[in-house]
């Protein structure tokens, strides 16, 4: 899906379902599993990784801020074993500025990081892990 101006994003419409699951705990999908908003899709190098996620650091990481944030990265991979996992994500790390810093128990934001074949999808999202990963089937399940 593309951004339109005026429209919401995919992380706001994303975010807004999992809220909305996570509150009334019914399933509302037969054949959706996992649902995460991809914002940036680019070809899977380190350089090209490091071009693309400039605009989201901008927008979600910004360098003068009065309240840091703490992120995570989460790197997925799938039929590709070419790219080696701790490069990339050295490489999205280092691009995020000074004031934040890494928390990977309790991270604010997480910036996800999927590779498939030669594409990679990157996105950011908040409570990640408090959503049971984005994951419908988990969110929705009679167990808390």
């Amino acid at each position: 899906m593309r951004k339109r101006d005026g429209e919401p994003s995919p992380i706001n419409i994303v975010q807004h379902m999992m809220t909305s699951l996570a509150s009334t705990r019914k399933h509302m999908s037969r054949f959706i599993l996992r649902i995460l908003p991809i914002e940036v899709a680019c070809y899977a190098s380190e350089e090209e990784i490091s071009r693309a996620i400039k605009p989201l650091v901008a927008e979600y990481f910004p360098v003068e801020t009065q309240k840091p944030q703490k992120f995570a990265v989460l790197y997925e991979a799938r039929a590709n074993s070419g790219i080696d996992r701790m490069k990339i994500i050295n490489a999205v790390a280092k691009s995020i500025p000074g004031p934040h810093k890494v928390d990977l128990k309790n991270p604010d934001k997480s910036i996800v990081v999927e590779i498939v074949k030669t594409v990679c999808l990157i996105g950011v999202v908040e409570k990640y892990k408090e959503r049971a990963k984005y994951n419908i089937r988990q969110l929705t399940s009679s167990q808390p």
